[in-house]
């Protein structure tokens, strides 16, 4: 009997506890705190009318912010009930996130070159929107890859869960980079940190908590430190006539 007891009130196993840990939920709140700042200025302020934009005058502008906000959400809402033990809701619901998920890349890959194009004739530079529209296709082609692995990976939850954070990552780097824009730091070593701060804190989660640097979370460094560097390949001639027929379609 008194061994009985001793079981029943052993500690949970350290995966146990893990897997209940707040921290996913934490970084998605962390994610979209940062995405809404960076994009205050330029959308989220402006539609309030206390400083119109010409951005929030194309329709497109509000699906797609309206989209892409309600994924960081269901991240944060999926993520808080594995936190609060509510696995088998998570579960259920995990199918149709994983379909508007899916759903909304490929609404990003069209809306991509018809927001490249109407930069073009706002700033009378298409050469800018032929090299820009490389970057929020590469950020969809990211997340779609990234939430691929999650539903290849959905019962494997230590994989699973990391895969989710990369997919969300690749939109919330879009805003928190117009946040770290703002500040005038010319040096790599500074703004290319800023700019993958949630990443970098999840790396040493890893790192100093579960002991582990996952290869997935090695792979999500590189692919977003690929894409921090891209300018010059987007603004070659490897890219351009890509990105000049994408925007004239």
């Amino acid at each position: 009997m008194a061994t009985g007891v001793q079981r029943n009130a052993a500690p949970a196993s350290p995966r146990k506890r893990l897997r209940k840990s707040p921290f996913f939920t934490i970084l998605g709140l962390m994610m979209l705190t940062l995405a809404v700042a960076g994009f205050w200025p330029q959308y989220f302020s402006a539609v309030t009318g206390r400083t119109p934009t010409p951005t929030t005058q194309f329709w497109l502008i509000h699906l797609h912010t309206a989209l892409f906000t309600g994924w960081l959400l269901i991240y944060i809402w999926q993520a808080a009930l594995i936190m609060t033990g509510r696995a088998r809701l998570h579960l259920k619901l995990g199918p149709s996130a994983a379909v508007y998920g899916f759903a909304i890349a490929a609404v990003g890959i069209l809306a991509s070159p018809l927001l490249a194009r109407r930069l073009g004739i706002r700033e009378n530079d298409f050469e800018a929107a032929a090299a820009f529209v490389f970057f929020p296709l590469i950020d969809m082609v990211f997340f779609a890859g990234f939430l691929a692995a999650a539903v290849l990976y959905r019962k494997v939850p230590h994989l699973h869960k990391r895969a989710m954070f990369l997919a969300t990552f690749s939109i919330a780097i879009v805003g928190l980079g117009r946040l770290v824009g703002r500040v005038p730091f010319e040096s790599p070593w500074v703004w290319q940190p800023l700019n993958l701060a949630p990443l970098l804190v999840a790396l040493a989660y890893d790192l100093y908590v579960c002991r582990k640097l996952y290869v997935i979370m090695a792979v999500g460094l590189l692919v977003h430190l690929g894409r921090l560097n891209a300018e010059p390949f987007a603004n070659s001639e490897l890219w351009l006539p890509v990105g000049r027929l994408l925007i004239s379609l």
